[in-house]
């Protein structure tokens, strides 16, 4: 049952999460009229203030005592105005719909909302490690949590445009924040926290982030998982319009190209689960990099949905591997921490950890940018001439080089050769 209860945060999460992420760009862009320059500007000036606030955050709760544990109050708080600030993203009034005050609308909306994303994100994150260990309970926590997240995913992605489509995005907005409030509310009254974890007296905040900055394979898998996550990313936040001007489908066929992917993704969770106890997360690991690889590539290629939806089920695949067995190693590299300090920091590392893949939105909004310099391409109402080449490649060619890298990364990750059982030995 402690596995079910967690994964069902996640579930929540990710159903405003990823709508919020794949949409935000969609709406601003397509509907609103926002710039793509104003679009990548916004999101690289929150990347300061991401600096400082995961690495705050993260460092606080670590060091946060209650009868409640030191996650909880955090999510207590967090979690409704983190809703209450998803709902006012899509909640654009027509005040604020001028070209004169749409991107200060914008740039103050996705602020509030992801910061608060922050504070709820690490803490969940961090309740992981601590929860299960060894790798065949942590195997398993992974597969079933990332099982649900996709679930999420096929809610918040792929059904979203026929939602759109029915009552606009302050509709989906309400549906979905009403519903992934109620979930996560029944979350955290169930879940409870281990009260050994907060009798060591916490790290000062310098040790405690000069220990993080200074643990080199916590570099390379977070450095690899950026790759990965803006590879993954961009996918979902392209394909509205790689559906659109590459193929030439509607909401309906859109729906069913995502669906492609996630719908493959689901059953494979268990396989990778498997897989990381044959091949050793890490060998698993490369295998789904490898996979993600091969399927942006070949997304130059298509130029119907027949032809697409093969790829999206090789992708599916790839990114189900990459999801479980990320949890897995991201975890070792915390045992292995606490055997050194004596404590259990999950805050600081999924804090940091939170930070590095927060740069994918910046990178993503790079990506967008680059559209139109090259292909002309300005918002839906300036298309420019060529809109088909532009997002055959986006979703293709940035992800490519990506994974790539990611892969390059991987190969030099030191943990998670098969035997080794993650969580041993840690306190």
């Amino acid at each position: 049952m402690k596995k079910w209860r967690y994964a069902s945060g996640q579930l929540d999460l990710t159903l405003v999460s990823e709508s919020f992420g794949t949409y935000l760009a969609f709406f601003y862009l397509e509907k609103l009229g926002l710039s793509a320059a104003f679009y990548a500007l916004a999101r690289t000036v929150y990347a300061f203030w991401d600096a400082i606030n995961d690495p705050l955050f993260g460092h606080l709760s670590d060091r946060t005592k209650t009868r409640l544990g030191r996650r909880r109050p955090w999510l207590l708080v967090g979690v409704p105005l983190f809703l209450l600030f998803y709902l006012l993203v899509f909640w654009v009034p027509d005040w604020a719909r001028s070209p004169q005050v749409l991107p200060y609308y914008f740039a103050v909306g996705i602020v509030l909302y992801e910061t608060m994303a922050t504070v709820v994100w690490t803490n969940y994150g961090a309740l992981f490690p601590e929860m299960f260990r060894g790798l065949s309970e942590r195997a398993g926590a992974a597969a079933l949590k990332r099982g649900t997240e996709l679930f999420g995913l096929i809610l918040g992605i792929a059904l979203t445009p026929l939602v759109y489509a029915q009552v606009g995005f302050l509709g989906m907005a309400l549906l979905y924040g009403g519903l992934g409030g109620l979930l996560v509310l029944l979350f955290l009254k169930s879940i409870r926290e281990d009260p050994k974890a907060q009798e060591a007296e916490p790290l000062p905040f310098i040790p405690a982030f000069r220990y993080t900055l200074g643990n080199q394979a916590f570099w390379i898998y977070s450095l690899a998982a950026l790759f990965l996550l803006f590879a993954v990313g961009l996918f979902g936040a392209a394909m509205p319009f790689y559906a659109k001007y590459a193929l030439g489908l509607g909401p309906e066929a859109t729906s069913l190209l995502f669906a492609s992917v996630l719908l493959s993704a689901l059953p494979s969770v268990l396989l990778w689960a498997r897989l990381a106890g044959a091949l050793g997360p890490k060998g698993a690991w490369l295998l789904a990099i490898f996979l993600l690889a091969l399927g942006a590539l070949v997304l130059f290629l298509p130029r119907t949905l027949l032809e697409a939806l093969p790829v999206g089920l090789l992708i599916g695949v790839g990114f189900g591997g990459v999801l479980v067995l990320g949890d897995v190693l991201l975890a070792e590299v915390i045992d292995r921490d606490a055997e050194v300090t004596g404590r259990r920091r999950e805050g600081v590392y999924y804090s940091v950890y939170g930070f590095i893949n927060r740069l994918s939105g910046p990178l993503q909004a790079l990506s967008f940018a680059l559209l139109t310099p090259l292909f002309g391409y300005v918002s839906g109402e300036v298309p420019g001439p060529r809109p088909e080449a532009a997002f055959r490649f986006l979703m293709a060619g940035p992800p490519f080089l990506a994974t790539l890298l990611a892969l390059a990364l991987a190969f030099r990750f030191p943990y998670g050769a098969k035997g080794r059982m993650p969580g041993a030995g840690s306190s």
